[in-house]
């Protein structure tokens, strides 16, 4: 009995049609409860880059302030980026000018020296709001008289709302939920409201 072999045949491999259908209905599950929890995430990530982005630019306008020893505003944009909106709407930009006048508008002459940021690209599903409606740091860096808290609402309202507050000192800090009730508090410790 030499040279005889013997073959082991399996069955074939693959799925079958009901192992198929379990795990497209288990995936199919797995969508749909996870749909809402990647659309608050999106959402919130949306309204923390606002955050970041003003955060970063009153930032920048108050070292510039400190470093050239000049006054620098910041304040809701037109649509060209040449002067400020007296609004406390921020959604629409903002902008950074250097060493301005009252009238809070950008030397035609000399755009490269007097506006020192512009942020046109704002997230159209976020509100951003200020009151007082623009921000002046002084040749040492203070915001005096401008104090007050950003506020970033979204279509969810104030539960989900962020805050940035400016002191007077110039400082940036985020707005808090103190007295746990799921709303953030303003530099006063009220309730931001959207």
């Amino acid at each position: 009995m030499s040279g005889v072999t013997t073959v082991c045949r399996r069955g074939a491999g693959g799925f079958s049609l009901i192992e198929m259908m379990v795990v497209l209905v288990i995936l199919a599950i797995a969508l749909l409860l996870g749909g809402p929890a990647f659309t608050d995430l999106i959402r919130d990530n949306r309204l923390v880059s606002s955050v970041y982005g003003v955060r970063a630019t009153l930032n920048l306008a108050r070292s510039e302030a400190l470093a050239r020893r000049d006054r620098v505003v910041v304040c809701p944009s037109n649509a060209t980026g040449t002067g400020c909106l007296d609004s406390a709407n921020w959604s629409a930009g903002y902008l950074a000018l250097m060493g301005v006048d009252a009238s809070a508008t950008v030397d035609a002459a000399d755009t490269g020296n007097s506006r020192i940021h512009w942020e046109n690209e704002t997230n159209p599903a976020v509100t951003v709001s200020f009151t007082p409606k623009l921000v002046v740091f002084d040749t040492i860096g203070s915001a005096l008289g401008s104090a007050g808290t950003f506020v970033f609402c979204d279509e969810r309202g104030a539960s989900k709302a962020r805050g940035l507050i400016l002191t007077n000192a110039g400082t940036v800090a985020a707005s808090v939920d103190s007295d746990a009730n799921g709303v953030v508090e303003d530099g006063a410790g009220n309730d931001v409201s959207c």
